[in-house]
């Protein structure tokens, strides 16, 4: 309660400055980019990846780095310094902190908190959520249900099409059911009037003026997720595109409100996989460009907000061990760690003995570690770290499931991981933890309304400000 007021109180006296300044300013079109698990130095990485690839090592940043407005975020949630999407997600849609594991209640006497997207779509203004993992996880759930437990999938689902939001896009839902079942989502979303699209050319044959859609991509894992950007999957539509697609859709005289999660940034974070975090990013950031297109023709009416809900896995670009950061190192990944797994699961699966020089071939061609390259060579101390994988996993027969919770993490790490952390080491990059942090995280931002960000904020200040700008109700 102690961070609640003090919070409160430099809010309204910032907001108080910044409005005898900017009183006229308003947004009729608010686009909000979440970057989950997405620091600063991700996003750094990103950029150093990216100049490393060039071959002369020009520096761009990315599209959202290069916002007129920097600044930070505070993102502890009502019960703990350090913030889990749910909580962080619902302090930015609803300007009320909330505890960790909770989509959108109060923390004390469990009732709703109004979210910025409900109260939006009450004053007229239509609503888009998307995001690269389910929308019903955690962090789109913050945005239109209220529930005491973020894994409680089917509820949050059920409370999608009490919404009334336009616009759903990107992963779909975990548990859809059958129409046959009164009481599943598939009924329900019917029962109030959406549509549930999984195919690419149902997507892509949306026009303006459709509303009511659930747009699944028809490249998911069976979670309903979004398949990994590093993976290069054919049958995936981007983010960027659902993105692009949504303001078609929501475009209108009122305005609109679009929510866009980048999710999977933090699923490759929570298992220290730079190089797939770093597609993400870059796949996220794509998105962000379509927005920016709009901004470019409606620049007096539209603000742009990216940022994160918080840091996950305590990047540091430099390492004791390292001897200097190589980035460049990590194009020799070729797939994501998921995957890789999935190819050691097809392998022990098969009636014979799997020797341990044949694994070690898949992770020259998957990751280069071992190959020709001199920084890619194993030591024989990594070689042995390996084989005491190898042993768990292909003569004691451990099982290691490549469709495990993202957040399922032991002290003695799988072959898979190891392979990562190998790697990391190679590249000079270093990770404090495979959760999250306390960190601050970065704002950037371009638009009407810009200066309110200026300085370092709360997350429950996101909501606060965008509030004032769509002149929503308090």
């Amino acid at each position: 309660m102690f961070f609640k007021k003090i919070n409160n109180l430099i809010f309204v006296t910032l907001l108080l400055i910044v409005s005898i300044s900017y009183a006229q300013q308003t947004a009729k079109y608010v686009f909000l980019f979440i970057g989950d698990g997405m620091g600063d130095n991700q996003i750094y990485a990103t950029e150093l990846y990216k100049a490393s690839m060039t071959g002369e090592h020009i520096y761009e940043p990315l599209s959202f780095s290069q916002f007129p407005v920097h600044s930070f975020m505070t993102t502890y949630s009502a019960n703990s310094l350090t913030t889990d999407s749910s909580a962080s997600g619902s302090a930015m849609a609803t300007g009320e902190k909330t505890n960790n594991h909770w989509v959108s209640l109060d923390p004390v006497h469990k009732t709703k908190q109004e979210t910025i997207a409900e109260k939006a779509k009450r004053a007229g203004y239509k609503v888009g959520i998307l995001s690269s993992v389910t929308i019903d996880h955690a962090t789109p759930a913050s945005f239109y249900a209220h529930q005491e437990s973020r894994g409680d999938y089917h509820e949050i689902a059920l409370q999608l099409p009490l919404s009334n939001f336009d616009f759903f896009a990107g992963g779909g839902v975990h548990d859809l059911g059958v129409k046959s079942d009164k009481n599943s989502v598939s009924t329900q979303l019917g029962k109030y009037g959406y549509t549930y699209i999984t195919t690419e050319k149902g997507i892509k044959d949306l026009k303006k003026g459709d509303s009511k859609i659930v747009a699944v991509n028809p490249g998911t894992y069976s979670g309903k997720e979004y398949y990994w950007e590093i993976d290069n999957r054919s049958e995936s539509i981007p983010l960027s595109y659902f993105t692009k697609k949504g303001i078609e859709l929501l475009d209108n005289d009122k305005g609109f409100f679009m929510m866009v999660e980048g999710g999977k940034i933090d699923w490759a974070l929570h298992s220290n996989d730079l190089a797939s975090s770093i597609m993400e990013t870059i796949a996220f950031d794509e998105a962000i460009k379509e927005a920016v297109k709009f901004y470019k023709e409606h620049k007096e009416e539209t603000i742009i907000i990216v940022t994160a809900d918080h840091e996950t896995g305590g990047l540091s670009l430099g390492s004791n061990t390292s001897k200097g950061l190589k980035l460049n190192l990590l194009k020799n990944q070729k797939i994501s760690a998921q995957e890789f797994e999935r190819k050691l699961k097809v392998l022990k699966e098969q009636e014979r003995k799997i020797s341990f020089d044949e694994v070690l071939d898949s992770v020259k061609v998957n990751f280069g570690l071992g190959g020709q390259l001199k920084d890619l060579e194993l030591t024989k101390a990594e070689k042995k770290w390996l084989y005491e994988a190898y042993e768990n996993e292909f003569i004691e027969m451990k099982e290691v499931n490549p469709d495990r919770d993202y957040l399922d993490h032991s002290a003695d790490k799988p072959f898979t991981l190891r392979v990562i952390t190998i790697l990391s080491e190679k590249a000079g990059i270093a990770w404090g933890t495979e959760g999250h942090t306390a960190m601050k995280v970065p704002v950037k931002v371009i638009g009407a309304g810009q200066e309110y960000f200026r300085s370092t904020i709360d997350n429950t200040d996101v909501a606060k400000i965008i509030m004032q700008l769509m002149q929503l109700p308090k």
